[in-house]
């Protein structure tokens, strides 16, 4: 009798243990499984996106560009390139298209920077100097439209004789030239134009350096430097007219 006490004591024992232990190996396993789901998502993703096996879906530039964050000028687009294997000549074509379009200036950038020029051109006719039309022009990446966000504006003032477009003989002298800068870094300060100008005058062109005060756009100032105007009217020219879809992005 007391064998088999012993015997049935044996065997409960192993059947009371297994569904503990089988319960316990599930639920370990369970846990270790959850948090492995989203990180193979993700990689699947990607290596369907690499293998072209389906057409990405929409937003996909905007969660992972070579394991960088997107660039604005991508965000939103489904791919580059046309077709399920694009050539790698037309994305990177489209890429550059899609960068330049980004940073060209805006018609509102572009606006007032037209009105600093303007506003310029007021403050000089306001000086009311005797048989002398100075004129306020551009050259520089303003005028070729090549500018960027925080580039400044390259400006000439032209002091022409009054009623021709020649260069006044009384300016054609660099100490003339001199003069002339600081008698405009001050008329610019008197007319709130700026609070700030810096005049370089023993540079080889003569300069004054400045911000406007309503914008903060940077301007350089030169006189009587029309080289600049002709150079820049030229490559607008060829950009706009010649190269229209491929010099502008060059």
């Amino acid at each position: 009798m007391a064998v088999h006490t012993r015997r049935s004591t044996t065997q409960a024992k192993p059947a009371q243990k297994e569904p503990e232990d089988f319960i316990k190996f599930a639920d370990s396993s369970d846990e270790d499984e959850i948090p492995s789901e989203p990180a193979t998502a993700p990689t699947h993703k990607r290596k369907a996106d690499d293998e072209d096996n389906e057409e990405p879906q929409q937003g996909v530039y905007q969660k992972c560009y070579n394991g960088q964050p997107v660039p604005p000028w991508l965000i939103g687009l489904k791919r580059l390139g046309q077709g399920k294997t694009p050539d790698i000549s037309e994305m990177i074509n489209e890429e550059v298209t899609k960068f330049v379009d980004y940073i060209s200036p805006t018609p509102e950038e572009h606006q007032m920077r037209a009105w600093v020029i303007e506003r310029m051109q007021r403050v000089l006719d306001n000086m009311k100097m005797i048989a002398i039309t100075p004129v306020a022009k551009c050259f520089g990446s303003f005028e070729t439209r090549l500018y960027l966000p925080t580039s400044d504006i390259d400006m000439t003032i032209m002091l022409y004789r009054e009623g021709t477009t020649k260069v006044a003989a009384s300016y054609q002298t660099k100490e003339a030239l001199r003069r002339y800068l600081f008698t405009l870094a001050r008329e610019l300060k008197r007319a709130g134009f700026c609070t700030k100008c810096e005049v370089i005058a023993n540079a080889r062109v003569p300069i004054i350096k400045t911000h406007e005060m309503v914008t903060g756009i940077a301007i350089d100032i030169s006189i009587n430097a029309d080289s600049g105007v002709q150079s820049a009217s030229v490559q607008r020219s060829f950009s706009e007219r010649v190269y229209p879809h491929s010099l502008r992005a060059i």
